[in-house]
């Protein structure tokens, strides 16, 4: 069970979290927009707007500590960045402040696999939050650009980009979630490559308790399907299943007939989960060749109308 030594974040604060693995050089690298401010009028109207669709209880206690937090900093356009440090199970390993303020047009990068080493951790596979100490102030409080995340394993560089939010996420005291749907339209099964998901089990509480157990299925182009257990995800923790755990060995077979290829969709009720496709090679070394932040059911919906 997570349990962190401090407050971890303030309720304002973007954040996401995201995946190392042991044997990987991984990179985070965050790049401030130039035209990044604290305070626009246009975010403004949004965050107000936002506010007022919750109680007036709820307002007050996630609005005032982050107008307070501003005018405390003099409406400084720096922003800080923190690291927090998880097991795939959940569980806390240490806290990592950047040492510097970052103006805007500035970068930020670092190397996770000598920051563990600092750290004293093992060489394991991790989940790290990271958390910027302000947003956009918009009705999500978005982070005013996204992170990069890169991955070198062997003679491949993988890499996706995603933002950073201090929405609600399976925290009941502000919001019931009807479920998660992912679809992944690019799962590969050969003797070459097979894909994998990763599901993370997330939520702006850090107190969050709950485990999630979603269920795949694997689609054929000519609608053919079976179903899997995607197995459980403990809070705050993450899980990469490949096709094959999922499906067992008959996926090979079942997708022959498309070139391998086919789409799976995950669904889990009552929560929503954060979700990456990866490409391996099939063999013992299973060298990550390509990784990216799976699209929501609508988004993967609207690119297929657009085309």
């Amino acid at each position: 069970m997570t349990r962190f030594s401090s407050s971890p974040w303030k309720p304002y604060e973007p954040r996401f979290m995201f995946p190392t693995f042991a044997g990987v050089e991984s990179r985070m690298g965050f790049s401030i927009p130039a035209w990044y401010r604290p305070v626009d009028i246009k975010y403004l109207r949004s965050l107000v707007a936002g506010s007022l669709r919750k109680n007036f209880r709820e307002t007050v206690k996630d609005l005032v500590p982050e107008l307070a937090s501003l005018v405390a900093s003099g409406f400084s356009k720096k922003l800080r960045f923190k690291l927090h440090i998880l097991s795939r199970d959940g569980d806390y390993r240490a806290t990592y402040e950047f040492p510097e303020d970052y103006a805007p047009g500035a970068s930020v990068e670092i190397e996770l696999s000598r920051l563990f080493a600092s750290l004293k951790l093992p060489q394991h596979d991790y989940l790290v939050i990271a958390v910027m100490s302000r947003g956009r102030m918009d009705g999500f409080r978005s982070s005013p650009a996204s992170y990069s995340m890169t991955y070198v394993d062997q003679d491949n560089v993988a890499i996706y980009r995603t933002g950073a939010f201090a929405r609600p996420l399976n925290e009941g005291r502000l919001k019931a979630h009807v479920g998660f749907t992912g679809i992944n339209p690019k799962i590969i099964a050969t003797s070459d490559i097979v894909s994998s998901v990763m599901l993370i089990n997330h939520s702006s509480d850090p107190e969050y308790a709950h485990a999630a157990r979603p269920t795949s299925k694997l689609i054929r182009e000519d609608g053919e399907q079976i179903e899997g257990d995607f197995g459980e995800i403990p809070p705050l923790g993450a899980r990469e299943v490949s096709v094959v755990d999922m499906f067992g060995s008959r996926v090979f077979d079942f997708l022959k007939p498309f070139g391998g290829r086919g789409t799976t969709v995950t669904t889990c009720t009552g929560m929503t989960l954060a979700s990456l496709h990866l490409q391996r090679t099939n063999d013992n070394r299973r060298t990550l060749l390509g990784i990216e932040h799976s699209r929501p059911a609508h988004m993967n919906l609207a690119g297929i109308l657009q085309h």
